[in-house]
């Protein structure tokens, strides 16, 4: 097998590790450090208890998303996982929204790394690595049910070695991030890689990514985008309080649908398709601009180019034929609503 084929096998059968450096952790501190983040999260964190991770967005007045993040509730302070690419502006906003609140966030991101394990063997070998498992990290069916940590458990633990232990979202489940310190990033590896995790590149995540339709900010969650739009439904609420964008989300729940929708693409062979590569339609359309293309990778195990993409209300349907640059392309829809 090529390495590509190596480092999918890992990550799609068994498997695989590596740090990402896509995400970064601020710590929010304080004594009104919940009911601040209730006023600017898309989804409650007030009430919730020690070790639940929630998903949340952070929008402007519009609707336009700003960040996606996770909150992980801790016995004394919050850690927020949230993108690289989005530092400098989030940390501004953030600050702006500190008033006469008892709230200080600290930017981790110099001092800490995460590191992803991704795979259904992912409990395995942290338990052999003697690194603490989270209770949600999967609910894949097919995880052995001996080995997958009770669902009951904890989003979010933590040990000497790590800060915080969550589920990943990077690539659909299976998978673990750690957060860790700088400083133990290559320790901790070397337990990992000792107990049978693969290292693998961040490209071959990308790919197992694209298959399962994962969107990456900023790939797919810049330059604004609406959470509904990008499939982030479970990471907004319209039952919470006013938050940043709550109007927009109630309006487009209201209504019924968005105008259009992150899909998942498929072309058979492998093909350069650029972000932002215009998707046109074909059959009764032809010619029309269907979309565009976010993100894509040449997935070497199905000999298909796998990619992202927007695309208008009439052509979301599976099944749907496209074609960018003269390829044709095959819309696999997140959702078929």
């Amino acid at each position: 097998m090529t390495a590509d084929v190596e480092h999918l096998t890992a990550l799609r059968e068994n498997c695989g590790v590596l740090v990402p450096g896509q995400r970064l952790a601020l710590r929010v501190t304080g004594g009104d450090r919940l009911a601040w983040l209730d006023r600017i999260a898309s989804n409650p964190v007030a009430g919730e208890p020690v070790g639940r991770c929630v998903l949340a967005t952070l929008m402007d007045g519009k609707g336009k998303l700003r960040a996606d993040v996770r909150m992980l509730v801790l016995e004394d302070q919050i850690l927020l996982d949230v993108p690289l690419a989005a530092r400098a502006g989030l940390l501004r906003v953030l600050d702006l929204y500190i008033i006469n609140d008892d709230v200080v966030v600290t930017d981790l991101g110099d001092r800490t790394a995460w590191i992803s394990v991704i795979g259904p063997k992912t409990g395995e070998c942290l338990e052999e690595a003697g690194l603490p498992v989270p209770g949600r990290w999967t609910r894949r069916a097919d995880v052995d049910a001996e080995t997958a940590p009770d669902p009951e458990a904890p989003d979010v633990v933590h040990s000497e070695a790590a800060l915080a232990v969550v589920g990943s979202v990077l690539a659909g489940e299976p998978g673990v991030d750690l957060l860790v310190r700088a400083d133990d990033v290559a320790t901790i590896l070397e337990r990992i890689h000792a107990a049978g995790g693969r290292a693998v590149t961040v490209e071959a995540l990308d790919i197992v990514r694209l298959e399962e339709g994962v969107p990456w900010f900023a790939s797919e969650l810049d330059g604004g985008v609406i959470p509904l739009e990008a499939v982030l439904d479970d990471w907004v609420s319209v039952e919470k309080g006013c938050y940043p964008g709550q109007e927009v989300v109630a309006r487009i729940r209201n209504l019924g649908q968005v105008a259009r929708k992150l899909v998942k693409l498929v072309a058979v062979g492998e093909h350069a398709f650029a972000p932002g590569a215009e998707l046109i339609a074909t059959g009764d359309r032809e010619g029309k601009t269907a979309g565009a293309i976010t993100s894509a990778r040449f997935d070497p195990t199905a000999d298909a180019t796998r990619a992202l993409g927007f695309v208008k209300r009439a052509f979301w349907k599976s099944g749907t034929a496209l074609v960018c640059g003269g390829v044709p392309v095959s819309v696999d829809s997140i959702t078929d609503d």
